[in-house]
């Protein structure tokens, strides 16, 4: 898995490239609520190219987003993959992200 992180002066925009599960779930989690902690921005994230995420991601979306909310900046996520969506369809959280 590889992330990009483009600080820009309104948002940050994080592009995830990989699948987001048990081997790559620590550095997704350290990078994105490392940036939650620390910035005081709105968070725009590109999912298009992440195949597969499971629970513990899901998690760390779901933490990323409350944390936001306590700041009062959002979280989008732009792009994802229909598997994705699928995802977060059958979780039943699709309706608390901004897509």
């Amino acid at each position: 898995m590889n992330i990009e992180i483009k600080d820009q002066d309104s948002q940050v925009n994080v592009v995830v490239n990989g699948d987001i599960e048990m081997m790559t779930i620590k550095e997704f989690k350290e990078k994105l609520l490392n940036i939650g902690q620390t910035v005081d921005k709105d968070i725009e994230l590109d999912l298009a190219n992440v195949e597969y995420i499971d629970s513990s991601g899901i998690g760390v979306l779901v933490s990323l987003l409350k944390l936001q909310k306590k700041k009062g900046k959002t979280l989008k996520i732009r792009k994802m993959s229909s598997k994705v969506m699928n995802v977060l369809k059958l979780s039943s959280l699709s309706d608390m992200f901004e897509f």
